[in-house]
C-alpha cells in the first residue's frame, strides 16, 4: 500500500473546505482505482489529509486529480501548494 499526506495552510473557513472535500474530492477518490482509505483533519494552521492506495502509481494518479480539483475550486481557501509526504506503508494495525 502507498500513503500520501497533504498539509495545507488555510486562509478561509475549515468548514467550507470540508464541504468542498465531501462534495468533490472524496467522491473522486472513492471511484479511483486502488483507493483504500481517506482521512482529513484540522491542523494548527490549516487542514491535512491522508489517503491510502494499493500502489504508488494509483496514488500518484489520484494526486493529479486532487491537484486539479483544488486549483479549480479551493484556491481562495488554500492559496499555497500543500506540503506532501508520501511513501510505502510498512506497518498497519
Amino acid at each position: 500500500m502507498y500513503a500520501t499526506i497533504r498539509s495545507y495552510t488555510a486562509t478561509g473557513s475549515v468548514e467550507e473546505i470540508v464541504r468542498h472535500v465531501e462534495a468533490s474530492i472524496l467522491p473522486m477518490l472513492k471511484a479511483h482505482p486502488g483507493f483504500r482509505h481517506y482521512w482529513a483533519g484540522r491542523s494548527d494552521d490549516g487542514v491535512f489529509s491522508v489517503s491510502l492506495f494499493d500502489s504508488q502509481a494509483e496514488a500518484e494518479a489520484a494526486q493529479e486529480a486532487v491537484r486539479g480539483i483544488v486549483a479549480a475550486n479551493l484556491t481562495e481557501l488554500l492559496p499555497r501548494p500543500p506540503v506532501i509526504t508520501r511513501g510505502e506503508v510498512l506497518v498497519t494495525a
